[in-house]
């Protein structure tokens, strides 16, 4: 009976001391699996694909915000969200996506910002009305608006609302100031700049539609400096000074 319950004693031992080594092997092995997952050198994101209409954004800019993930760039461990984030703090970004494609590649499809406007001659205005801080250059036409930063979206629609206005006729729009009042000048690519004021601005300019073909039958174009629409019943017009006015 002794014996017996001896050899059932060693039995439990023998059990105990196996599922020891299980559970001890189980665990060097997560361990190690967890360890080549995680190491750049085990699976190295090693090729990228790059998508998207782009201009202004480069493979070598891409790469130089990836290479500062290079201790990072593990199939597993990479961090998505921090290289996004690196890549749309780029000007020239508006957004960007990333996906891992198995077993060693990074797709990334960027999506450029679309220019409609220089801003204040310092800066560039996207299609919402964002500033983009980069500089214009002389090679650039963008329509030139100027205001308050706070006003940017503003001052952009109501180019938008003008322009549409003028464009059946053969008037187009060189540049437009707004200030703090949200008073609007814009100046025609013919050279005349026309004073809208901050009211009834649509009014105004259909106004100026209507009134300046028969003004252009009277008068010289080419001597008109400026016209003033802040009148609820005309306008008033001023001259460029020339060889005749000074005398």
């Amino acid at each position: 009976m002794w014996q017996k319950l001896k050899k059932i004693k060693i039995s439990k031992w023998i059990s105990f001391f196996v599922f020891v080594l299980l559970i001890y092997a189980l665990q060097d092995g997560f361990f190690k699996l967890k360890h080549w997952l995680t190491d750049e050198k085990s699976l190295p994101l090693t090729g990228l694909v790059l998508t998207g209409n782009r201009e202004h954004v480069t493979e070598d800019m891409v790469r130089a915000v990836l290479a500062k993930q290079e201790d990072k760039l593990n199939f597993f461990t990479l961090k998505i969200s921090e290289i996004q984030k690196q890549l749309e703090d780029k000007p020239w970004v508006y957004s960007a996506s990333i996906r891992k494609h198995w077993p060693d590649t990074l797709k990334i499809h960027i999506v450029e910002q679309t220019i409609v406007a220089s801003w204040n001659g310092k800066a560039l205005l996207n299609r919402f009305g964002e500033i983009i801080d980069v500089v214009p250059t002389e090679q650039d036409e963008f329509i030139a608006l100027s205001g308050d930063d706070k006003q940017s979206e503003d001052v952009l629609n109501t180019y938008l609302q003008l322009n549409q206005l003028l464009e059946p006729s053969h008037y187009r729009i060189a540049a437009l100031y707004s200030d703090k009042r949200n008073a609007t000048e814009l100046e025609l690519k013919n050279g005349i700049s026309l004073n809208l004021g901050k009211e009834q601005k649509l009014e105004r300019i259909q106004m100026f539609l209507n009134a300046f073909p028969r003004i252009v039958q009277k008068y010289d174009i080419n001597i008109i400096k400026y016209v003033d629409l802040r009148y609820d019943t005309g306008l008033a017009i001023g001259w460029k000074e020339t060889e005749k006015n000074k005398k």
